[in-house]
């Protein structure tokens, strides 16, 4: 109830203020060492990590608390996790935080592609740059046409599905966060009456470069079977 009531009193303090200033790296807003080490242990903050911040933020909170110390954390949701001595009790602690969704903060990322892979078109870039790869590996003439689902481009993240986490293995590749996982067929033509399908898993780097390509041929009676979609692609 308390860590609800700070997301929520973080939101509004953010949602007050319009960012305007310049992002600036975490390593330069002067966090106090004793202080961040302090905040890290009181907020339950396993593994502070690198973020960028608006400078303006920064300096309007720091003209009313020049106390406040700004950590973040890597999750399923990112926060922002803020510091300060509680004027109620005079211990240091944290007094609010704030999700990743707000315009005023971000953890690092690497670079990305543009328009990126939250997009359907962004989508659909990373299954044509597997399936290129794809096909490049199986080396075989007669390709009639690929297949793949939207919700088979996942990007590797802390979410709570196993198969896309950090460390999961495409092709003997240990995927890395924010790398991009895609799953496919390809089908080609063949003697009888139906086609040669391959089975398609790619691991693109988050620019889209491809990291590792797996292909490999469907029984034809196997695949008559019914699938089970919730399967996991890759194992660690």
């Amino acid at each position: 109830m308390i860590r609800g009531l700070l997301v929520f009193t973080g939101s509004l303090v953010f949602a007050s203020m319009a960012a305007n200033g310049q992002m600036v790296s975490s390593s330069v807003i002067q966090n106090d060492p004793a202080k961040e080490s302090l905040c890290a242990k009181r907020a339950r903050v396993k593994k502070p990590v690198p973020f960028l911040i608006d400078q303006d933020y920064v300096n309007r909170i720091r003209a009313a608390h020049p106390d406040v110390t700004f950590i973040a954390e890597d999750g399923v949701l990112p926060e922002l996790f803020e510091c300060r001595v509680n004027e109620a009790t005079g211990v240091y602690e944290l007094n609010s935080l704030s999700s990743e969704e707000n315009p005023y903060w971000h953890l690092v990322r690497p670079e990305q592609f543009a328009p990126g892979i939250h997009t359907a078109a962004g989508q659909v870039q990373a299954d044509d740059v597997c399936f290129k790869a794809a096909r490049e590996k199986v080396n075989r003439e007669g390709f009639d046409h690929n297949f793949g689902y939207t919700t088979d481009v996942n990007e590797i993240t802390l979410d709570v599905a196993p198969w896309y986490l950090p460390g999961v293995k495409v092709a003997g590749m240990k995927a890395e966060r924010y790398d991009i996982a895609v799953v496919g067929k390809l089908f080609y033509r063949s003697s009888g009456p139906d086609l040669a399908a391959f089975s398609v898993s790619c691991l693109l780097s988050p620019t889209l470069e491809v990291r590792a390509v797996q292909a490999s041929e469907e029984n034809p009676e196997r695949a008559l079977k019914m699938e089970t979609r919730f399967e996991a692609p890759f194992r660690k």
